[in-house]
């Protein structure tokens, strides 16, 4: 496809996959890039997949060039197309984005641009957005904040610097910038809201002092349990609980520490909504035409239907036209094989 514009970084990175409206590739229909529907009035929106950490826990293994051998990043104007194309698909059923990412979402040039502008659109009442805070400066936080952001979730998740620079997966982590960013943060009209990964075996200690913090700085803070998935990274050192456990041990830290940590969606005012319709269901078989390279190696995405498809075990090229199999449909993120 002559319009995709793959863009050459490193010998290692094969390649920036840019998403433009001239693509016509749709951005419904895949986990790491795009728009995401999960049935409330919340919409996650994935620009880029680019990140500039390596985390021990990663559950998207992401700045692994091995597992993921593209970056993608969604051309402004197109992406908002699609955002409100979504909206309308949800009968107008949305009052909130959240701009989180498979990497580090301040790794897009037009963050501020994107929220700015997500906030004109009609009905949108909160624009929240994940980050670990590492490219955020004074200046930064100044625009985001003018821009109508109204939460950050801040990734942190020891307040040992040694610890933090191993969890994060980089010597250049500095754990005191950090600080004094959380800080500023929490001092702009933008509401700052803590979500560590509680590690058990690991950071447990850590934990605690980050409820502290969080107290100090009167912010909430959103306790995150460790989730392994097939293609995470794995800490070997963590003891896996389950959800039963997890929820234990938040109780017994809201009562050492008097502080609310079991926070769900009618805390954040999310509400269920009306779903994007299902365009094809699990065991169809369809045409699709091939689009671009996949997230994962061994993969392509496809369109059919105006949505992307991950099409696995895959080694056709862009242009293709192959018959599939839906495997997957969860979400609207559709998955298949070749039959």
């Amino acid at each position: 496809m002559q319009k995709l514009k793959v863009i050459q970084e490193t010998p290692k990175l094969k390649g920036l996959i840019k998403i433009t409206r001239e693509s016509g590739i749709p951005l419904l229909g895949l986990i790491h890039i795009g728009v995401i529907d999960r049935g409330s009035s919340l919409l996650q929106v994935r620009a880029s997949t680019a990140c500039n950490m390596k985390c021990s826990f990663c559950s998207t293994s992401a700045n692994s060039y091995e597992m993921h051998p593209y970056n993608y990043e969604v051309e402004l104007d197109y992406l908002l197309d699609w955002i409100k194309e979504v909206i309308t698909l949800k009968d107008n059923q949305v009052n909130q984005i959240n701009i989180d990412s498979v990497g580090e979402p301040t790794a897009y040039p037009k963050i501020v641009e994107l929220i700015k502008e997500c906030k004109k659109i009609p009905g949108i009442e909160i624009i929240t957005m994940q980050s670990n805070g590492t490219l955020l400066t004074k200046e930064k936080i100044k625009a985001l904040e003018e821009a109508g952001l109204n939460r950050i979730n801040f990734s942190v998740h020891s307040l040992d610097q040694e610890q933090a620079k191993k969890l994060f997966g980089s010597e250049n982590y500095n754990l005191n910038k950090i600080l004094e960013t959380c800080k500023l943060v929490n001092e702009s009209k933008i509401e700052l809201n803590l979500t560590p990964v509680y590690l058990p075996g690991v950071n447990d200690e850590q934990i605690s002092n980050l409820i502290e913090f969080a107290k100090e700085l009167k912010c909430s803070i959103s306790i995150q349990k460790y989730e392994i998935y097939k293609y995470s990274r794995k800490d070997k050192k963590v003891k896996e609980q389950n959800w039963f456990k997890f929820y234990r041990t938040l109780t017994e830290l809201e009562k050492k520490h008097n502080y609310k940590l079991k926070l769900g969606p009618t805390d954040f005012k999310i509400q269920r909504s009306k779903r994007v319709p299902l365009v094809f269901q699990r065991g169809d078989v369809i045409t699709v035409e091939i689009v671009m390279p996949g997230w994962m190696p061994n993969e392509m995405i496809a369109k059919a239907g105006n949505r992307g498809i991950t099409i696995v075990d895959c080694n056709y090229n862009i242009g293709d036209r192959i018959k599939v199999k839906i495997l997957e449909t969860r979400d609207s993120i559709y998955i298949a094989k070749k039959v």
